[in-house]
């Protein structure tokens, strides 16, 4: 099966759950969403979910973790 669109994995802002939920890159909305782990209710606006977005965050949690390990 061949996707007509590019999905984008959404994380919760709220904690290190990096898949959320999956959208398309024509998505358009605003939807609220509980975190399956750590139960915080984020509100996501679909026009600003980007892949550059979702990767600037990971690096984020990243160094966030490495700085609490140390």
């Amino acid at each position: 099966m061949e996707l007509a669109e590019e999905e984008i994995h959404v994380h919760c802002p709220y904690c290190s759950n990096k898949r959320l939920f999956d959208c398309g890159t024509s998505a358009e909305g605003i939807i609220k969403i509980k975190c399956p782990c750590c139960r915080a209710v984020s509100v996501i606006n679909l026009q600003y979910v980007t892949e550059k977005h979702r990767s600037r965050r990971i690096v984020a949690y990243k160094k966030a973790a490495a700085n609490y390990i140390q």
